[in-house]
């Protein structure tokens, strides 16, 4: 049987957790990356830093996010060997040279259709992109820092072909 105290004592246990939530602050900025070139690799981490020392961040989350299906973030090193083997890897295990459905515009769900075919034409990129899965990455802020291992870097792969990629940044923190 629940007793009133315990009923009360939940309360108070839930107000204050809203409370310190809400004292908490959060900020959120969009920025805009020009990719060069098919597998594109980018070392977002400094842009990072440069955002959480603006916001005076200094202790909680930041979270960054890719608004795009055919480009993934990830956190490893940023070494162009590394870089050029997982190329290597992802043109062999999926190739841009394979017959995908997505690219089969005949049979494709006008919903889903593109502004220009080349644009459309990237059934490779949204396989890969699942394959290597993530669009967004959360990682630990403590004194103002990126709680990152020594070799780590954030990181945007590119997909597809040169564009415009949007990246939001979100602190949530003191």
């Amino acid at each position: 049987m629940i007793k009133s105290d315990d009923v009360w004592w939940c309360l108070m246990i839930i107000m204050r957790d809203l409370f310190l939530l809400i004292s908490k602050m959060f900020v959120t900025k969009e920025i805009e990356i020009h990719t060069k070139r098919p597998f594109d690799i980018i070392d977002l981490t400094d842009q990072i830093k440069s955002f959480l020392k603006k916001c005076k961040a200094k202790d909680w989350l930041v979270s960054i996010f890719t608004r795009h299906t055919t480009a993934v973030l990830k956190i490893n090193e940023a070494e162009d060997g590394f870089w050029n083997d997982l190329r290597k890897r992802c043109d062999k295990y999926v190739s841009i040279d394979e017959r995908y459905q997505h690219n089969d515009l005949e049979n494709r769900d006008p919903k889903t259709m593109c502004k220009s075919k080349e644009e459309c034409l990237n059934g490779h990129s949204h396989i890969r992109a699942m394959l290597m899965w993530d669009s967004s990455e959360t990682v630990p802020v403590k004194k103002w820092n990126m709680l990152l291992g020594v070799w780590q870097r954030i990181l945007l792969f590119e997909l597809d072909h040169a564009r415009s990629r949007q990246i939001v940044f979100s602190y949530m923190g003191e």
